[in-house]
């Protein structure tokens, strides 16, 4: 039987569409191949060569319920003149490729964030391997091929154990920010805002906390602990800011998702105040004798703990209360503001974006040397707190009956 020409035609164009189509991964390799990546160091020495630490899985121990004297990841450190001659001296040391686009975390050393940052953020965006959802944080006197062996309780990968405790007093606490690459890259590009990022230190003895006997005590000797934020002008790192003014730049920015306010009540005593929720907006004005801005916070909030003598009953009791969370507020960012202007000079408020929005004309001629004008600007802060709940008392419980 003879088939028609343009039959033999369709037959052989899906032929060759599957082909194309079904040709499998063909640049697919197996796991037991690759050295899975989950955090990375990067420093600079005294010679000015790249310092680069990796940290990997080691697949048959977190697999493993059954407990070994084999730690859960191992580390591989390297130098080179480039970073990316480092991560290929690498090969000599670990036994598989390694393998990229499950980091969790990349750690810069304070020698390289003084020196600046940006030639290794270029590597680490430009690299297709990367994915842009790891963080990027800073190693606090402490070298980051010894940060990245401390081996830690409760989470057996360090790396998932850092990211989550970011997270964590982020969101409880708003002393700490998590930054992507993406965050970090477009603030520093930004005229109108510098970055930040979270730290890392070490406590105890960092020599005896990359053995196993670490996680053995049921309170580790050595762990790695979330430090505050420190503060970047351009690409390179200014200094450090403290717990107080860390969770006041958050509230500046809108980022405190929950934290606690305790303010002493009028004769002894205290009386807590559990932050629920904030929100924040900056406002720019050029009219007057100089550049102003002004920081308005909103925030709401539970009486959490009481430790003194009040009647949340009476009348005036919680419009006293919102009154005082609200000086506390104020004051905590106006201490970031203080430090931002006369000892960094770098403006990670972002007020410049507030200029850039609502004074384009004035910012347009301030925008090439931002950081001597931001000095000058006068900045006020006006927090508006609403306390909801009193809780099931509006007495303390006492011995009394």
């Amino acid at each position: 039987m003879n088939i028609p020409v343009y039959k033999w035609f369709i037959r052989v164009s899906v032929f060759l569409i599957c082909l194309v189509l079904l040709t499998g991964c063909w640049n697919s390799k197996e796991l037991d191949e690759l050295g899975i990546a989950v955090a990375t160091g990067i420093d600079k020495n005294d010679d000015g060569d790249y310092i680069v630490v990796v940290q990997v899985i080691n697949p048959s121990e977190i697999a493993t319920d059954a407990p070994t004297n084999r730690p859960p990841v191992s580390t591989y450190s390297i130098t080179g003149k480039t970073i990316f001659e480092a991560f290929k001296k690498l090969s000599a040391k670990s036994p598989r490729k390694i393998y990229f686009s499950q980091m969790r975390l990349v750690v810069l050393g304070e020698k390289l964030t003084e020196e600046g940052i940006m030639p290794t953020l270029d590597f680490l965006y430009r690299d297709h391997e990367y994915r842009a959802s790891f963080y990027v944080t800073v190693a606090r006197d402490a070298p980051v091929d010894k940060m990245l062996s401390i081996v830690t309780p409760y989470e057996k990968i360090p790396a998932n154990k850092i990211m989550n405790s970011i997270d964590n007093v982020q969101l409880n606490w708003g002393v700490t920010k998590g930054v992507t690459i993406d965050k970090l890259i477009a603030d520093i590009r930004s005229p109108g805002i510098a970055p930040v990022l979270a730290g890392i230190y070490i406590i105890g003895n960092e020599d005896e906390g990359n053995n196993m006997s670490n996680v053995e005590n049921v309170d580790a000797p050595t762990k790695l602990e979330i430090d505050h934020l420190v503060a970047f002008k351009d690409d390179k790192s200014v200094g450090w800011l403290n717990e107080e003014q860390s969770q006041g730049l958050n509230y500046a920015t809108g980022d405190v998702k929950s934290t606690i306010v305790t303010h002493p009540c009028d004769d002894e005593g205290t009386l807590t105040v559990e932050i629920l929720r904030s929100s924040s907006g900056i406002k720019a004005n050029t009219k007057g004798s100089r550049p102003t801005a002004t920081i308005s916070i909103e925030a709401e909030g539970n009486v959490a703990e009481v430790d003194c003598e009040v009647d949340l009953g009476a009348p005036d009791a919680i419009h006293k209360i919102n009154k005082e969370v609200e000086k506390q507020i104020e004051d905590l960012v106006q201490s970031t503001i203080k430090v931002s202007q006369e000892e960094f000079e770098s403006d990670i408020l972002g007020v410049g974006s507030a200029f850039h929005k609502d004074e384009p004309k004035y910012w347009k001629s301030v925008e090439g040397d931002w950081d001597q004008h931001y000095k000058e600007v006068e900045i006020s802060v006006e927090a508006k707190v609403k306390v909801r709940r009193k809780g099931n008392s509006t007495q303390p419980i006492d011995k009394k009956g």
